[in-house]
């Protein structure tokens, strides 16, 4: 769809700009019966024709105190909106943006799935819990991105993050996760994953890295991969990076101050401005893709 068609057609179902047209209509209104009072009592002020002119500005004041009873009421409901932000304009957004794109608020990734990555602690101390999930194609690449947060009860330690998986073909059958040295230490209960020394020294100086083989994760680890990697700490995407490959899928974890999509859209919000900080959002998506 054409972008102007496509911003035209969610301001419609927004609504926002359609009070706002009947309040600037109604605005134009007042101006109107107030001269037209005023021009009635002027043009008829002396003789028999004054008490047609006070007549008119008598129905004119009290079409206006009818208009402006209605204009305060549009305008407090304006003031009042509150709109599903990632329902009204993430999801139509995101089914517009990527090839067979999809938006869910809830129902997003388990937290079994999250713990097979092998990109967290499975241990019982830790709950993991996701929404917000993008799903889609991008650059013929199928990808699934969600927010995830992370929680310690007994430590207090929460951390919230964007996790994205990318159906890319990897070289190793068994996972192999590389951490910022910012990470917390992952405790797997799983005895084979541990950490490892990778034989390049950039890798070992940019990440922890665990794996279940030494070999094959070497392996995996080449100097293009390095270069790959190097890029992906360049984007600055967040404090902790996690980089996870395993079950022919590429695992990204990176850490955000906040959810990534706002939950309400109210009269101070712009469509188009709304739109290009979602793009933002999922050019990131995109530009990983791009390194890997």
């Amino acid at each position: 769809m054409d972008k102007r068609k496509f911003v035209k057609k969610l301001e419609k179902n927004l609504g926002m700009n359609k009070i706002r047209t009947q309040i600037r209509a109604i605005s134009f209104m007042f101006v109107f019966l107030v001269i037209g009072a005023v021009f009635a009592i002027y043009m008829n002020h002396s003789g028999v024709w004054l008490s047609y002119g006070i007549v008119i500005a008598a129905i004119s004041m009290l079409i206006l105190a009818m208009f402006i009873s209605y204009r305060l009421k549009l305008q407090a409901r304006l003031n009042n909106m509150k709109l599903d932000y990632r329902e009204r304009v993430v999801t139509p957004y995101a089914r517009e943006y990527f090839e067979d794109g999809d938006f869910l608020k809830k129902g997003s990734l388990t937290e079994r799935e999250l713990i097979s990555t092998k990109m967290f602690s499975d241990t019982a101390d830790y709950k993991y819990t996701s929404n917000n999930e993008l799903r889609g194609i991008h650059k013929s690449i199928k990808f699934v991105n969600a927010d995830v947060y992370e929680d310690n009860n007994p430590l207090e330690y929460h951390v919230k993050g964007r996790f994205i998986a990318f159906n890319i073909t990897t070289p190793n059958i068994n996972p192999v996760v590389l951490t910022t040295s910012t990470a917390p230490i992952l405790d797997f209960q799983d005895d084979r994953v541990h950490l490892i020394k990778p034989k390049n020294d950039v890798i070992g100086r940019m990440f922890r890295v665990y794996a279940f083989d030494e070999k094959e994760a070497n392996e995996l680890l080449t100097d293009n991969m390095v270069y790959k990697l190097r890029q992906i700490i360049g984007l600055q995407l967040g404090k902790i990076v996690k980089i996870g490959f395993h079950n022919d899928k590429i695992y990204v974890f990176f850490t955000t101050e906040e959810s990534t999509y706002a939950e309400n859209f109210t009269k101070k919000n712009s469509v188009i401005t709304e739109l290009r900080k979602i793009r933002e959002k999922f050019n990131v998506v995109g530009k990983i893709i791009d390194i890997l």
